[in-house]
């Protein structure tokens, strides 16, 4: 019994800390507007434009979009180089 409720109370906390989203919210870098709709899932413009094309609207940048941050890069004098003088 108490193994499930560690089991349960697991999942509940990753759920509410946001354990479980995997991407499914990402925002890409365009938007797709129509008169009833807005699309901000497009990677590309070209992509965009030829949704565009077809379904009608207009395609400009999302201003809410803020691209992945690349990896972290080594600083000089990071503390790990040794010199007495």
């Amino acid at each position: 019994m108490t193994r499930i409720l560690t089991i349960a109370g697991a999942l509940a906390a990753a759920t509410l800390f946001g354990g479980w989203t995997w991407g499914y919210d990402r925002q890409g870098p365009y938007c797709l507007y129509d008169r009833n709709y807005t699309n901000c899932g497009y990677p590309s413009f070209a992509a965009c434009l030829a949704t565009a094309s077809g379904a009608g609207g207009y395609c400009a940048e999302n201003p809410r979009f803020v691209p992945d941050r690349g990896p972290p890069r080594r600083r000089r004098g990071d503390g790990y180089s040794y010199s007495p003088y």
